[in-house]
Formats: C-alpha cells, structure tokens, sequence
C-alpha cells in the first residue's frame, strides 16, 4: 500500500517539500495555486479558460470523490509556512479497472521533481486500489506536459475524436514494498557475540 505522506526531499531553495493526501481544509491553498496560475498553464489544466473556481468548486476539489479516487497535493515548507505547490488526482473511470489522471505545478516549483514523483505516487495509488491503467487527455500543443509523460513511461498516442488533445496511458505499478531496516553495525556485532 502507499502510505502517505511521502517522504520529503529538499528543493534547490533548501524547502521540504513533501507529497501528501489533501485535507478539506486546503481548498483556500487550492484556490492560491490556481489563482497564481498563468492563463495558459489553467487552460491546459482544465482543457478551457478558467478565470476562477467558485468555492463549492473548490470544495469538491480538495476532496477525493470516492475510496479509489486519489487526491495529492505537493507542498514546499520553509520556516514553518507551508505552501501548496502542485495538484494530482486520478479519478476511477465507469469500467473500474482505469483512472482518468490531472495534474498541476505551479510555475516557480517546476523542475523540483514533484511533477514525475505525484506521476509515480498516483499509479501506485491506482494500483493499490485494484485500477490497472493511468490515463490522461493532454492538450496536444502541451509540449513539456508531453515530454515529462514520455519520461515517466506513459505511452502517448493521438486522440481518436479531437485532435486538438492526446491521450498518455501507463499500467498502474504498485509500490515496491520498502525493505526492513537492517540493525545497526554495532547491534549486529553485539548480536554476534552473545550467540
């Protein structure tokens, strides 16, 4: 199972970032990343022009529909003040054996790795969950979008009905399990002794 919150790594400005479930209560932090979101960058995120989200929206947002929906965010914490940097979520499509994937990261907090680790923490969610494909409709002019999906293993092919969008897929992996944690050095040469 994936457990979160994930581990945290550092960002090149010496944040913690870290990549956990959402709460309720981030929907006013939801509404921050959207709103700081160039034009461009929203209308890749929602397929359209979005100049706001109501706060029902926002509330729907910052929740998971359902058991085997996943919901992320990716927050950067730097003298105690954390700040909400990045958006993932898949949501089970009608079969229940694929989910349907969207993400964000705001501009500033690109190139930190959050993009490909919410990639990777969502198809092990996925898989946890009993799901099998990750998908994805991607604006077909959203190169960088394009470039990080065929990087993290997505196979990206065109639309069948609108060529204005590409669909990228990947089988759903789970976690690998994490190994036991081997005594200490000192505890094994202890253990040694008194056998």
């Amino acid at each position: 199972m994936t457990d979160f919150p994930l581990a945290t790594w550092r960002g090149r400005d010496g944040s913690r970032l870290q990549i956990r479930a959402i709460r309720p209560d981030d929907a006013p932090a939801l509404a921050g990343l959207f709103a700081g979101l160039d034009p461009l960058a929203r209308r890749r995120r929602f397929h359209g022009a979005v100049n706001g989200l109501s706060p029902q929206r926002l509330r729907e947002l910052a929740r998971a529909p359902s058991h085997v929906d996943t919901v992320l965010v990716a927050t950067a914490t730097q003298d105690g003040r954390e700040t909400l940097v990045a958006e993932a979520r898949c949501v089970a499509d009608a079969r229940g054996s694929a989910a349907e994937f969207a993400l964000v990261v705001a501009a500033a907090w690109r190139r930190e790795g959050i993009a490909r680790r919410c990639l990777q923490a969502l198809r092990h969610a996925a898989a946890d969950h009993g799901l099998h494909w990750l998908y994805g409709h991607v604006l077909a002019d959203n190169g960088p979008m394009l470039a990080l999906l065929s990087r993290c293993g997505f196979s990206v092919s065109p639309h069948r009905g609108d060529a204005s969008l590409v669909v990228a897929e990947a089988h759903c992996e789970a976690a690998a399990p994490t190994a036991p944690r081997r005594p200490h050095r000192h505890l094994r040469i202890f253990h040694a002794f008194t056998r």
